[in-house]
């Protein structure tokens, strides 16, 4: 099938890379000319943490352009999906504008961001557009432009958020859905561990509050998730703000798992050595998604009324380590 990837980093070319090997047709759309040329030229290369065997992907087996031209192309040339696999930052900051053109589009488009708040944005830029959201537990880390390490294997669930089915119910569409049947096929045939799931707004839910635990406070400390462990008072901030994220999400009605604690803490013991996203995007001095994971949990408080000065705190300190120009 013709697959477009929006975001040629870490998890964008380990999807890339591994569906195009498997037989799938690509086409990357990247943030940077210089990328797309390195991509070209010298293809795309996966390579294993635990030295398995490296796949390559010659250049002339897959397109890498700008994502400035990514409507053009969708116009003219449509693919049957799309995944968004950028950070919640670039998705609000830079693609509204890239996006807007086909507003009266029916796409099928797969997001797999962190946080919440992009299914939303993504409505009011695509309303006829079908919207599913993708979590993911693979582990990935960018080496170069062209070469990705995975990590670490873990899974791919795939299915419909309820902001997505209650913003316009003629939208959603059944479970039969052919396109992302067939991706999910693909993924499979790729080596992936991925499924259709009705279940998709609990995972989320669990990620984001293991997310909102792990990310921020790595990012503060400038440790990698093993070293959240390394003293009792480190795992104490670390059960303060898990406490008053689940005490967020009993105001709002929002159900997880009763031992999502142990997970947390499970995380941080198997993916010891793993520097987070937010902890990467602070020492590159690039603006975090915290505004999209914890402030997400401050917003859902806000809305019934409780109080959430942990996470608030969290935010706001996250924020500062970065300057913007203004």
């Amino acid at each position: 099938m013709k697959i477009d990837i929006i975001g040629a980093g870490a998890l964008g070319l380990l999807l890339a890379g591994k569906l195009i090997s498997a037989g799938s047709e690509v086409r990357l759309w990247c943030r940077s000319e210089q990328q797309c040329r390195e991509l070209a030229s010298s293809g795309l290369t996966v390579s294993y943490e635990d030295g398995g065997e490296a796949i390559s992907v010659k250049g002339d087996r897959f397109s890498a352009e700008p994502v400035s031209k990514y409507t053009q192309r969708q116009l003219a040339d449509p693919g049957e999906v799309t995944l968004l696999t950028v950070k919640q930052t670039v998705l609000h900051h830079e693609l509204p504008e890239i996006l807007r053109p086909l507003h009266d589009r029916n796409l099928t488009m797969i997001c797999f961001q962190n946080g919440c708040g992009h299914i939303e944005l993504l409505q009011e830029l695509l309303p006829e557009s079908s919207l599913w959201v993708a979590v993911t537990t693979e582990a990935a880390k960018r080496k170069t432009l062209t070469e990705v390490i995975h990590a670490g294997k873990g899974e791919i669930c795939i299915g419909k958020s309820s902001h997505s089915l209650h913003h316009n119910e003629s939208n959603a569409q059944d479970w039969d859905h052919d396109s992302v049947i067939s991706f999910t096929e693909a993924l499979a045939a790729a080596g992936f561990n991925a499924s259709l799931s009705k279940e998709v707004d609990t995972i989320i839910y669990r990620k984001l509050l293991i997310n909102a635990v792990i990310n921020p406070l790595t990012a503060i400390w400038r440790v990698p998730n093993g070293g959240l462990l390394a003293s009792p008072e480190r795992v104490q901030i670390m059960k303060e703000l898990y406490t008053e994220a689940v005490q967020t999400y009993d105001a709002c009605g929002i159900t997880y798992e009763k031992h999502v604690w142990e997970a947390i803490l499970e995380v941080c013991r198997t993916t010891s050595g793993n520097i987070s996203s937010m902890l990467a995007d602070v020492l590159a001095s690039r603006e975090t998604e915290i505004r999209w994971i914890n402030g997400s949990i401050v917003n859902m408080g806000q809305q019934q009324g409780a109080q959430v000065p942990l996470h608030r705190w969290i935010c706001g300190l996250v924020e500062g380590m970065t300057v913007r120009e203004r």
